[in-house]
């Protein structure tokens, strides 16, 4: 009788653990291939209120989402430019992509032209829960709205960290883990500008 391998990876218990909250509607706190974060299920609008309420955050701005996979960008827009693939796929840096026409998500995490921030993730902890929940990850810093972006875990504060339901080990004793990814929007005309580079 042949035993299935264990999983050796060092978090891949907390991860799963992760990916358990945010199938269950909660909000976890975890290093992305940024900054550490607060995300949560983005089709589910109880969770990104809850996401909102966290970070002190209105209703009416709009929130960026994870993936893990190329299909899933493309479920998400109803066309998608050349251009906006060639940053997907050439891009040495984390990249998010705002393009309109989204669909998929919760509506209020989208802005003007039913436009959505979308960036495909290369960590490979946030790959596997991204892939193990099936869908976008809404996400934001992980600070209180108007607050300085966390530069490592024992930067974030008390507030965000008692109000999340899940705060992951992984990557934890970083010292100076944080880095902003490049930003473009593209416009209803498939013409883009750089908002950060």
């Amino acid at each position: 009788m042949s035993r299935k391998k264990k999983n050796n990876t060092p978090w891949h218990d907390d991860a799963l653990e992760a990916v358990r909250t945010l199938r269950a509607g909660g909000v976890i706190i975890h290093k992305s291939d940024t900054v550490w974060g607060v995300a949560c299920d983005a089709t589910n609008s109880e969770a990104v209120s809850k996401l909102r309420k966290l970070k002190m955050r209105d209703d009416a701005s709009p929130i960026l989402v994870l993936v893990a996979d190329i299909g899933l960008i493309k479920r998400h827009y109803s066309e998608i430019p050349d251009a906006a693939w060639d940053l997907f796929e050439h891009s040495n840096r984390p990249t998010t992509v705002i393009m309109p026409g989204a669909k998929g998500v919760d509506p209020s995490i989208l802005g003007p032209d039913d436009s959505l921030g979308i960036r495909l993730i290369h960590d490979e902890w946030t790959q596997f829960v991204a892939r193990g929940l099936a869908r976008p990850l809404a996400s934001s810093s992980a600070n209180l709205t108007g607050s300085p972006t966390p530069i490592n875990y024992n930067s974030i504060s008390p507030e965000i960290l008692d109000g999340a339901d899940f705060t992951s080990l992984h990557r934890r004793s970083e010292l100076d883990s944080s880095s902003s990814s490049f930003i473009a929007a593209f416009d209803t005309s498939g013409r883009f500008k750089i908002l950060r580079s």
